[in-house]
């Protein structure tokens, strides 16, 4: 039985170097012991600043070293898919960056790999699912309290996560901006989309999507502007949530009644990043502490979606999922 995580990383560009303080420093029973770097920078920063056991320039042999129990996979989207599947392969249990590929092909051969092994937890990163004030949503959302979900309204300046600011562009304005938003969508809706149009007006990209069971979603993707406030709102049959990303203690609930409330999140952690939590959660999972509550077919959902509006931008018309 398992009393800490040994653990490695894999790529140490802006984002595993994020990612890498954050385990070393933050996250209790997982010790980071090893690294895999492509650049002499990486391999100085793992051995100086990090001060790891194990430090290989080869990921293979990172991967076979019998001494780590967990790899975490960040780098490229490109990589990730090949590398997941070889760690799995190697025995060990994986945390991965989303998106875990490019291509649906691939997210779905990383989720084969991972189902197969139901012994090592898998699990891809989601600023969403474990940020505590949209865990208080969505248990609002269960509960009844709007009805059911009608209509979803966001934009892409909503969240503002590690991987989105630190991440390697991967070539995809969805990939790269808007897979939180996108996640946040499955996540809520709990049904699958079934098609999507784009339109384009200068830099404004307007997403629609419609799931099977006919709920709609509004994405509005503005990469070049910043903003420094934005909402999402969330329509049901009998009332409205509106939430803030400058407010991460509350949000506003409207009633069909005519009532407005403020909803407070339910947990409160004094250290409050979803990455911190999610991790912290990973490394539960390992050693039975936890259940595992997020695998990774998310991850592939979310895959599809942003490659079906990737389609739909290009070809100028509707695509079906």
């Amino acid at each position: 039985m398992l009393y800490q995580v040994k653990a490695g990383i894999l790529g140490l560009d802006a984002l595993g170097k994020e990612y890498a303080v954050l385990l070393k420093e933050h996250i209790k029973d997982l010790s980071l012991i090893g690294a895999a770097g492509k650049t002499q920078k990486e391999l100085l920063f793992a051995k100086n600043d990090l001060s790891l056991e194990y430090v290989y320039s080869d990921e293979r042999a990172l991967m076979e070293n019998h001494d780590i129990d967990a790899l975490c996979i960040f780098g490229s989207a490109q990589q990730r898919p090949h590398l997941a599947i070889a760690a799995l392969e190697a025995g060990k249990h994986l945390f991965i960056a989303d998106p875990i590929a490019l291509n649906v092909e691939d997210g779905e051969a990383v989720a084969k790999a991972a189902g197969s092994r139901p012994s090592q937890v898998v699990m891809v990163s989601s600023q969403v699912r474990f940020d505590t004030l949209l865990n208080t949503v969505k248990k609002v959302i269960d509960n009844g309290e709007i009805g059911m979900i009608n209509h979803i309204s966001l934009d892409t300046s909503f969240f503002n996560s590690i991987n989105r600011k630190f991440a390697s562009p991967s070539g995809s304005v969805f990939l790269d901006h808007a897979i939180d938003e996108i996640d946040l969508c499955h996540w809520l809706l709990e049904d699958t989309f079934a098609e999507v149009k784009v339109s384009v007006n200068n830099s404004t990209i307007v997403c629609d999507a419609r799931t099977s069971k006919g709920i709609s979603i509004n994405l509005i993707a503005q990469p070049s502007v910043q903003k420094e406030q934005s909402y999402i709102s969330v329509y049901g049959n009998k009332g409205q949530i509106l939430i803030s990303n400058t407010n991460h203690r509350s949000f506003k609930l409207y009633k069909d009644s005519g009532e407005k409330v403020d909803i407070y999140r339910e947990e409160y952690h004094g250290f409050v990043f979803p990455e911190y939590l999610q991790l912290h959660h990973f490394t539960q999972a390992i050693l039975g502490k936890q259940k595992r509550k997020l695998k990774s077919d998310h991850a592939v959902e979310n895959l599809k979606l942003a490659v079906a509006f990737e389609k739909a931008k290009v070809l100028e018309k509707p695509v079906e999922l």
